[in-house]
């Protein structure tokens, strides 16, 4: 049960107590998703930081339709590292499906590659034959 602040002073900064239930809920999801509190304080729950919030007249009811993509909340540091510890983990994972793809591309043995000499004209290609097939390869000097 809500007992600081009163429910009474809460109702004050609202038309009416569904939009309160949403401006509450919403702004407990910010503080949840690592959203910076707008005052200092320890409340034992991000329900009750929001309802605080609010009473100071910190967070404030805006109507209108906004998509996420819209605004942006100020994060947490802990939030932000987290945020970039998943991008990195994510990048390192796409890094190594790409270098796994080029080896699965790449899988010639040098001893099992017969490379010819190039013809006079230097196209930026060497013909290799590799099983009786001939096919073009980046010349690497």
């Amino acid at each position: 049960m809500l007992v600081d602040p009163p429910m009474e002073q809460l109702l004050d900064k609202a038309t009416c107590a569904y939009e309160l239930a949403v401006l509450v809920s919403k702004r407990a999801s910010q503080l949840v998703d690592g959203a910076q509190p707008m005052i200092p304080d320890s409340a034992a729950n991000a329900v009750s930081l929001a309802c605080r919030e609010i009473a100071q007249g910190k967070v404030v009811g805006v109507e209108g339709v906004l998509k996420k993509s819209e605004y942006k909340v100020p994060l947490t540091k802990e939030a932000r590292e987290a945020a970039a510890a998943e991008r990195k983990a994510k990048e390192a994972q796409e890094s190594y499906r790409r270098a796994a793809a080029e080896a699965d591309i790449v899988s010639a043995e040098p001893e099992e590659a017969n490379t010819e000499a190039a013809s006079s004209e230097d196209d930026g290609f060497v013909v290799v034959e590799v099983e009786g097939e001939e096919a073009p390869v980046d010349e690497e000097a």
